[in-house]
């Protein structure tokens, strides 16, 4: 009796022990796909990301190692570009404020940036 008390416990203890692997494996795992696939930012973000890429590039901002030669743009030109992204220059001013007080987001923007502007220079 005590023998088959054993291997009752055994089997049980087995069958918890992968119990709780699975309830601590599976909420990471999920959340490392939920991530992969949002980058966390919102539309104005990827819009702002957009403006900032092309304010970039105008501005002489290359990807490669030269000597960066910036051109200040006129404000005839920066408010077209905030027209093209359909960027208010409030919400300009707004999004500036949030990337101040969210140094997590205003990451992932210049990390869009980059990519953008890696795409558009040679």
């Amino acid at each position: 009796m005590l023998m088959y008390s054993f291997k009752l416990f055994r089997r049980v203890s087995m069958r918890l022990y992968a119990l709780i692997m699975v309830v601590m494996i599976v909420p990471v795992a999920v959340s490392g796909c939920r991530t992969a696939g949002n980058t966390g930012l919102d539309a104005d973000d990827l819009r702002f990301a957009g403006f900032y890429s092309d304010y970039l590039v105008e501005s002489g901002v290359t990807s490669s190692d030269e000597d960066v030669v910036l051109a200040p743009l006129s404000s005839e030109k920066m408010n077209s570009m905030l027209a093209r992204h359909d960027l208010k220059p409030e919400d300009f001013r707004k999004k500036v404020r949030l990337y101040n007080q969210e140094p997590e987001r205003w990451k992932l923007v210049i990390a869009l940036v980059r990519s953008n502007v890696q795409k558009e220079t040679p």
